[in-house]
């Protein structure tokens, strides 16, 4: 594992105007207090040697399943990296409350994350290292994740036994009948949810950590007793205590930051932050906008590169609506927000509000997600950063005639990536991207 990256400690940092937001928007009283406890003690940088304690904490703690202590209810779904799958299952022991159980085979998970590192010292998906940030950030009371209940193991197979997010994943949240169809309604649900994500992310950053896979499929919801839908970020079998990370492609192919394919570093901060621009345009047209990041490799991606996302809407139609164009579909501040996170250079993403990119800690002045007005409620975007390229830049690309795209829905079937694939979750009705597929 890499190094920790040391400068994003908020450790006596004063309160922002955005925390008081973030707090205003949260819909757990629970989760506002643990924030503001948060914004008033400032996070503890997790360091490597932490985590390497904790990761043998969770190995010395494994006791034997029983199967007499379960009693399953149904599969959730599969996890097809760990070569297993997640279960909802009825803790009989415990009153029969629900947990959601992940299987995965012994020989894959070891007996420890040392043996693991010997056995597969090359894999993008580290288990224990999933296991050992829960339990940490459980210990440091962190509400934007689940409970990691107990490890179990039998001779062939280790069962991770955690607390059940009982809505499901944003995937799934996508389709609900209760949610309305894209528009400006359906911005106002998002909201709420959007800003517990913005402020879980920011925080797993103060933590010192980067996700490096989020997606719809790794963001829960659950209902409290009292109602209230909270947000959960599950799976970081891909995170690394390093914000700065050398040449390691990770997360699922549409939600990977282009600089990830670069041969330089990145920064992993920035890269989560291009993957919640994903996230939120999955969340708003229910559709994916690329099917993957990788230069030369997506249609759809090379042309949002050279002409701004702003361009890209104009031309592109919401899927199953009339012949709407998403930038019709879409408030222009929720353009504007998307833009600025799914900006191709780093550089010019705005931050989630994280210490170590205050203009103390950088001498600049980047911005912040909740400077923006699709935050605070606001449809009409009040300056031009959804524009996306200069109007020099659009001409110059298409004077080359680099890509000349006169119907972006004719080009949609051609998006794929070359090679081995996987298929995954998907939206009903056709092929990926506009119906259905996206690769891993």
């Amino acid at each position: 594992m890499e190094a920790p990256f040391t400068c994003c400690n908020a450790e006596g940092g004063p309160t922002s105007p955005a925390s008081s937001l973030q707090g205003d928007l949260l819909s757990s009283a629970a989760q506002a207090l643990a924030v503001q406890k948060l914004e008033d003690e400032g996070a503890e940088l997790i360091l490597l040697e932490d985590l390497q304690a904790v990761m043998h904490e969770v190995a010395a703690d494994i006791k034997a399943w029983s199967s007499s202590n379960f009693a399953v209810v149904k599969r959730l779904q599969d996890a097809e990296r760990n070569q297993g799958s997640v279960e909802l299952m009825r803790s009989l022991p415990d009153e029969g409350r629900l947990v959601a159980v992940k299987r995965m085979p012994t020989k894959w998970v070891c007996k420890d994350s040392k043996e693991f590192g010997e056995q597969h010292p090359k894999s993008s998906e580290r288990p224990w290292v999933d296991l050992g940030l829960l339990r940490k950030l459980n210990a440091l009371s962190f509400p934007f994740v689940c409970t990691l209940h107990k490890v179990l193991r039998s001779p062939d197979e280790t069962f991770v036994v955690s607390s059940y997010c009982t809505e499901g994943d944003l995937f799934t949240w996508c389709g609900k009948e209760t949610v309305p169809s894209p528009g400006k309604n359906r911005e106002k649900h998002m909201l709420p949810i959007v800003a517990q994500i913005f402020t879980a992310v920011r925080w797993l950053h103060e933590f010192g950590i980067a996700h490096r896979d989020l997606s719809l499929e790794n963001i829960l919801l659950t209902r409290t007793d009292a109602g209230d839908l909270c947000v959960k970020i599950i799976d970081f079998g891909m995170s690394t205590l390093a914000q700065v990370c050398g040449r390691e492609v990770r997360g699922k192919l549409a939600y990977q930051a282009p600089e990830m394919h670069e041969e330089s570093h990145y920064d992993g901060f920035l890269a989560d932050g291009f993957a919640l621009g994903v996230v939120l345009f999955g969340m708003a047209a229910q559709d994916y906008p690329w099917s993957c990041t990788k230069r030369k490799s997506c249609q759809l991606f090379e042309y949002v590169s050279m002409f701004g996302l702003r361009r890209f809407l104009e031309n592109r139609k919401l899927r199953q609506g009339n012949g709407e164009r998403l930038i019709q579909v879409f408030s222009p501040a929720l353009t504007e927000l998307m833009a600025a996170l799914l900006e191709i250079q780093p550089s010019c993403r705005p931050s989630l509000g994280e210490q170590c990119f205050s203009p103390e800690a950088t001498g600049r002045n980047r911005r912040s997600v909740w400077d923006l007005a699709w935050v605070h409620g606001g449809t009409d975007s009040p300056n031009s950063a959804a524009r996306g390229r200069t109007a020099s830049t659009l001409s110059a690309c298409g004077a080359q005639g680099i890509v000349r795209l006169t119907t972006l829905d004719r080009q949609r079937s051609d998006c794929s990536e070359s090679g081995s694939r996987k298929m995954v979750r998907c939206w009903h009705g056709s092929c990926f991207p506009w119906s259905a597929k996206v690769w891993r």
